[in-house]
């Protein structure tokens, strides 16, 4: 009984003891995983003053992995941070992408780059160094978008990215530095304008003896201490294309006061140049035509397009109708027969504008006329494509006409022809070689000929320089 007992202990001891290790195994022990990689700002916080610029870094944690690609998208409030610069030329990345690309209309910075073969693998690598500019007091954040990745491996890659934060920035009023400036040609400091020619007024610094100012593209710029005049406007003419700044300080007692800072946006080009066109081999369904246009602005940026349709049809009534502002792609109806003109034009921020333009000629809803080619029930085909296959077409009619005769020649009619085709290339051997013949004979009788009087005239020669003998010599003695 005893030893029925202990052996009943040693059991429980043994079952008590496996589910000591397997509980450990399963909830203390912790599995190996990977740690995931991470995107940060810095500074996450801060308080910067309206009119000033300031910088925000993004670094990556790649968790231990080797990392091959990174895509940063970040979102900000527009109408509180302006971006000044997506990148400041320093950055971990060995070769982008896609460049560092931002929108102040809609708030986004997009930046993606690549590493070497072997990845990168860093616990702080700097991805870019972003530049904004507050333009208006309030707290505002500064986030990334979950379109965020970081990639491992070639291809497409696996996204390892497991945590981002986040920058929350106070926006406080600017003091009152220096005298107020404001502009008659470009009064808002966030619009774009397309006048190269900027007026500066300021308002007068009671007991100022004169003022000083600078004009450039640093938005801190200071200027001298030396006066530069009196007076409280100046202009500037045919300026660069970009943003500047307009500083100014005014002189008071022999002390010069704060420094006061203006911006503007010049844009004098128009965007690049385009032409509306039609998808090559697209299918459109219904009586429409879809038009499509696109074109890029580098400074400002396109604002939107027009379109003016023009009805050639009657050349002594050409119809124009007014601009209207479309998007791409435009439908016009081939219901009605005609020849007609399209005018795109693509305007920018600044007010610049390009035009292109489309001609197109309906003979019948199926049958479309196109400048860049021809739409055939609904498929558009490019010219190139058409003159490729007129060309095939004409390359060899005969050929082709000879094949399509010979399909229906009655056998007999067919084995005549071969026959006669036959003889004829005999009978060109034949004189080919008879004529080969009476040209070898020709120069072996031209030979014997030259070689008979080649002997005669050496024979005449002979004869002539030959000596007559004397009365009492014999002839024997000469010879």
């Amino acid at each position: 009984m005893l030893e029925k007992k202990k052996k009943i202990s040693k059991i429980t001891f043994l079952f008590t003891l496996s589910c000591l290790l397997w509980f450990n195994f399963f909830f203390l022990i912790e599995p190996v995983s990977a740690k995931g990689a991470s995107l940060s700002i810095f500074p996450q916080s801060g308080s910067f003053t309206v009119g000033n610029t300031f910088d925000i870094s993004v670094f990556m944690n790649t968790g231990g992995d080797n990392v091959n690609a990174v895509k940063v998208d970040l979102q900000f409030d527009p109408e509180i941070l302006q971006v000044v610069t997506p990148s400041k030329g320093l950055s971990a990345v060995e070769g982008w992408i896609f460049p560092p690309s931002f929108s102040n209309k809609k708030g986004i910075v997009t930046f993606q780059g690549g590493f070497s073969a072997q990845g990168i693998n860093t616990s702080e690598g700097l991805i870019s160094i972003i530049v904004f500019e507050a333009i208006s007091s309030g707290r505002t954040i500064v986030d990334f978008l979950d379109s965020s990745k970081v990639l491992v491996g070639e291809g497409e890659g696996i996204n390892i990215l497991s945590s981002v934060n986040r920058g929350v920035y106070d926006i406080i009023p600017s003091p009152s530095k220096g005298p107020r400036i404001f502009s008659e040609t470009h009064p808002d400091q966030n619009k774009w304008s397309k006048s190269p020619n900027p007026t500066f007024s300021w308002e007068r610094i009671s007991g100022a003896i004169g003022y000083s100012y600078k004009f450039n593209e640093d938005p801190q710029g200071e200027p001298d201490n030396s006066i530069d005049t009196s007076a409280t406007t100046i202009s500037f003419e045919n300026i660069t294309d970009g943003i500047k700044y307009f500083h100014v300080k005014a002189i008071k007692t022999q002390v010069w006061g704060g420094t006061s800072h203006f911006q503007i946006r010049v844009d004098n080009t128009a965007p690049n140049s385009f032409e509306p066109y039609l998808e090559p081999f697209s299918f459109t369904l219904g009586n429409d035509l879809l038009i499509y246009f696109n074109t890029t602005d580098s400074l400002s940026g396109v604002d939107y397009y027009q379109i003016k349709l023009v009805n050639l049809s009657d050349p002594q009534d050409v119809v124009l109708s007014g601009w209207s502002r479309e998007e791409s792609p435009f439908r016009i109806s081939k219901e009605k027969s005609g020849a007609m003109s399209i005018l795109v034009k693509a305007l920018d921020k600044a007010g610049n504008f390009q035009e292109g333009k489309i001609q197109i000629r309906i003979f019948s809803s199926p049958l479309v006329f196109v400048t860049g080619g021809i739409q055939i029930i609904g498929v558009f085909i490019p010219w190139w494509v058409i003159y490729i296959i007129i060309s095939l077409a004409l390359l060899s009619p005969g050929r082709l006409l000879f094949k399509f005769i010979k399909r229906f020649e009655k056998p007999d009619e067919r084995l005549a022809r071969e026959i006669k085709e036959a003889e004829k290339e005999i009978e060109d051997i034949r004189k080919f070689k008879e004529q080969e013949r009476k040209e070898k004979e020709h120069d072996i009788t031209a030979k014997e000929k030259a070689e008979r009087k080649w002997r005669q005239l050496r024979e005449d020669l002979r004869r002539e320089t030959k000596p007559t003998p004397k009365k009492d010599q014999k002839l024997d003695d000469y010879e």
